[in-house]
Formats: C-alpha cells, structure tokens, sequence
C-alpha cells in the first residue's frame, strides 16, 4: 500500500487531509482516485490506513480507517545505535542522513570539529534534512524518522555521551591499528545504546581522540583502507548494526 507523509496538525478525528507536493504526488503521479487505500504516516511512528474520499489538484481527503499505534509496529530496532558526525561538503551529509534513515539509526547528532571543511551548513539546512529522513522513511517503510539534533561542537557530543547513558562508545579513527569493531562488541556484555562518531574529511585530531578517550569513548578501526567519510559513516554504521543483532 503507498505511504504518504502527512502533517499531524491535518489530522481531525477520522479526517486526515494531504496537502502540497504529498497531494500533488497522489494526484499527478500515482493519479489514484477516491476509494483507493493508502497509508498516511506523521513521523511521530503511528501508521494510519486511510480511504481516498475527495481529490482536487493540491487536495486530497482521507478518512482513517484503521491506527496502528507505534508501540504495535513490529521490528523497532533494538539495541538503539547514534551517529555523530562532523559536517561534511555539499550534499554528502544529505546522503548521510538518507542512508542513516534507512539502516535505522535512532539519532544523528552532527557537530564540528577541528578540521571540517564546512563550519555552516546554511539555516535551510535542517528542513532539509527533515524532509530527506522523512522521504527515505517512505522508501524504506519505517515509521519513524531518527532524531536530527541541532548542530553542536565535537566537545559538547562527547561530554554529553555520558549523560545520554549510551552503553558503547565508539569514535572511529584512521590512526587506530589493533581495535575492529567485532572485538569490542563481542565483549562489551548487553548493550542497549551506542554512539559512535565518524570525523570529516580531514579527520579527527589527535587531541580530539584524546578527549574523546577521556570521555569513555573507545576508538576503533575500519581496516587498512582510507575511506571518504561519507562512506565511512554508511559502513561504520552497517556494520555496527549487523554486529548489534539489528541487520539479522
């Protein structure tokens, strides 16, 4: 069944309306008609069945037929894994944010640090990321999108780890040689959060590392290969998440 975003606020009792480009996709694109079922999500993990029963060209009413409350959805990923990472160029944090959306992180907490290329994202940043979450939880039928936290600095993501009650920590760095991923996992008992910390395209600084270290955090390594950060996040991400049992 298609699932379409919609604003809570266009929620009234059984009535739910779509509006602008959710509409616009119903209307043009799917060109579905009154009767049809769709699905109607509003990023709070509730999922509702709904009933097409009236559509205008920027319109389209609904009438909720069936709610599946979030704590009734199956396959809420569990232990909840966090990405930290630094601001990158471009549109490489958007890709970010789309494919953390997909691997189910719980929350992406961005941050700068010593050596980023990009200090300012631009104010229309977050909207966007929003709307990228929010088109990639589409995509990949999950009913909640992570938790995009606003832009801090690398010291307040690791002071605030520790009151965040993350089990495991983990920042990633190219200078680490002995620590995979799987050795630390393996032996680090029940984890129920993570948080893991991916640097930017000039990497972490030593002294970074080393507040990090004194915050808990354990670094650990991607192999041999240097990778571009964007693609270091995607698989440090994936593989943290098959270890953690939540790609099984």
């Amino acid at each position: 069944m298609r699932r379409f975003f919609i604003d809570p606020a266009n929620i009234v009792g059984a009535n739910a309306v779509l509006t602008g480009s959710e509409a616009r996709h119903v209307t043009t694109v799917l060109r579905l008609s009154a009767g049809s079922k769709i699905t109607l999500f509003d990023g709070s993990g509730s999922l509702y069945e709904a009933l097409i029963t009236k559509i205008s060209a920027t319109r389209v009413e609904t009438k909720i037929i069936a709610l599946t409350p979030y704590i009734d959805i199956p396959g809420d990923i569990s232990p909840a894994l966090h990405l930290g990472i630094a601001l990158l160029k471009g549109r490489k944090m958007d890709f970010i944010i789309q494919k953390a959306t997909e691997l189910g992180i719980a929350s992406v907490r961005p941050f700068r640090s010593r050596y980023c290329a990009a200090f300012d994202p631009g104010a229309d940043r977050p909207s966007r990321w929003q709307k990228i979450a929010l088109e990639a939880c589409k995509q990949c039928n999950r009913p909640k999108p992570p938790d995009l936290h606003e832009i801090s600095d690398f010291n307040v993501i690791i002071s605030a780890a520790g009151e965040n009650g993350h089990d495991l920590k983990l920042i990633f760095w190219e200078e680490e040689k002995q620590k995979p991923i799987r050795d630390i996992i393996s032996t680090g008992g029940s984890i129920k959060s993570a948080l893991i910390l991916i640097g930017p395209e000039g990497g972490f600084s030593t002294a970074e590392v080393a507040d990090a270290v004194a915050a808990g955090f354990q670094p650990v390594t991607l192999g041999s290969r240097i990778l571009r950060a964007e693609t270091a996040a995607v698989a440090a991400a994936s593989i943290v998440q098959y270890e953690l049992g939540n790609l099984a």
